[in-house]
């Protein structure tokens, strides 16, 4: 069963479980192609994409955290999943893009802390809650990098959703020209601890129960989010 996190207007953000994986990955390639093509999808390709989906997100179930919003219908209107790297195991940006040396590729001041954040998809008809519910998502992954000053995340989006992140103060650094994948061109990428920093201060009070100063009191901010989360959440 999910486990419930908080609650907003008009959605929940929740833990995924294991036995909801296949539903993730159905509405992560579902919302990719009406995003991007806005045509429907040849089911045979459709299933394809699932599956592997399916089985990557298994293979890294243990070792991530993925959170869903879902409505008041228990659907899922939006997905974000989160990975702290133990160095060994190979990430989706090495699978995709033949991107290894993450430890070279980081800044020197950024690559103690590596994480990888995937599966970031809102629904594309969630009407006038899809950039507030963009940037509570953005800040469940996030927040977990910014506790350490040597942080910094690696993911693949669409280029989109590249240029979106950047214009709401988010500094995504892009390391190649990407890919096609689901539908769109999909653009490997990393942002430190610095890049996210402007991005989490206009956004924090998004999670707080009051609003706060947060530019003056950003690391208790964090500490005390990540102290509830971490009583939250299954590991």
């Amino acid at each position: 069963m999910d486990k419930l996190i908080a609650t907003f207007e008009n959605y929940s953000i929740c833990q995924l479980s294991k036995e909801h994986l296949l539903s993730l990955s159905k509405f992560v390639v579902d919302e990719n192609y009406k995003h991007h093509e806005n045509t429907l999808i040849d089911p045979l390709k459709r299933r394809k994409e699932i599956l592997a989906i399916y089985k990557e997100e298994l293979q890294y179930f243990s070792k991530s955290k993925i959170f869903v919003a879902k409505n008041y219908q228990n659907e899922i209107v939006g997905s974000i999943r989160i990975m702290k790297w133990n160095g060994e195991d190979e990430l989706p940006i090495t699978k995709m893009f033949g991107i290894k040396e993450l430890n070279d590729i980081a800044p020197e001041n950024s690559n103690v802390h590596i994480w990888h954040v995937g599966r970031f998809a809102v629904r594309s008809d969630f009407q006038n809650y899809g950039i507030q519910l963009f940037k509570i998502l953005m800040m469940y992954a996030i927040i977990p990098i910014m506790q350490f000053e040597k942080g910094i995340m690696f993911a693949e989006c669409d280029s989109k959703l590249f240029r979106i992140v950047n214009l709401l103060g988010f500094k995504a650094i892009a390391i190649n020209n990407g890919i096609q994948y689901l539908g769109s061109k999909a653009i490997p990428m990393y942002s430190t601890r610095d890049g996210m920093l402007e991005f989490v201060e206009k956004n924090m009070n998004l999670l707080l129960d009051k609003k706060e100063n947060v530019k003056d009191d950003l690391p208790n901010l964090i500490s005390i989010f990540m102290n509830k989360l971490k009583a939250l959440v299954s590991h």
